[in-house]
């Protein structure tokens, strides 16, 4: 176990110090995208599915916002029972360039971020938006490393919660959509 504690350690203090510091407003900045693209793309999915009246994408919002919900009620979840301390505490060499909750781990920042992009590919399936996604969803991991609030292996746990929440939440929902014709 020290082991891994030791590697995700000085994981975050390769991944911090090598920074490119020019960019620590942008990823400042990304980082805090985060709601605000989970909110807009839930906007959407209620102005076409209950505006427009399109059926589909009204399952789609509720297995979208079953997805953020559960996801963020999962983390929350474990930062209250496992009550990791952030890195600038127990590590006065990492420097805290953002405002941070009060436990580390699981990154929720990460987890909703994978939540909104993985429930997108999954349900979706839109491969044009594949990447983009997973791109914004992975500056946001890095971004919170960097920024020195999160453990590696907290951004690490909130892909994998994400990713386990998004697959189980499409398994368990795809009974909800109509067979297409």
């Amino acid at each position: 176990m020290d082991f891994i504690l030791d590697f995700d350690i000085e994981l975050l203090r390769w991944i911090q110090n090598d920074r490119i510091k020019l960019l620590d407003n942008l990823l400042y900045w990304i980082s805090y995208t985060t709601t605000y693209v989970s909110i807009v793309i839930l906007l959407i999915l209620v102005y076409h599915g209950f505006i427009k009246k399109k059926r589909n994408v009204r399952i789609t919002f509720y297995q979208m916002l079953t997805i953020f919900s559960v996801s963020a009620c999962v983390s929350l979840l474990l930062k209250c029972t496992i009550k990791r301390s952030r890195p600038f505490i127990t590590y006065p060499d990492i420097i805290k360039l953002s405002e941070a909750g009060s436990f580390s781990f699981p990154s929720g920042h990460t987890a909703e971020a994978f939540a909104m992009a993985l429930g997108a590919i999954l349900i979706f399936q839109n491969k044009r938006w594949a990447i983009p996604i997973i791109l914004w969803a992975l500056l946001v991991a890095y971004s919170r490393m960097a920024l020195g609030v999160h453990y590696p292996v907290d951004v690490f746990a909130a892909i994998v919660i994400a990713l386990v929440i998004s697959v189980l939440i499409k398994h368990l929902t795809k009974k909800w959509k109509p067979k297409a014709n």
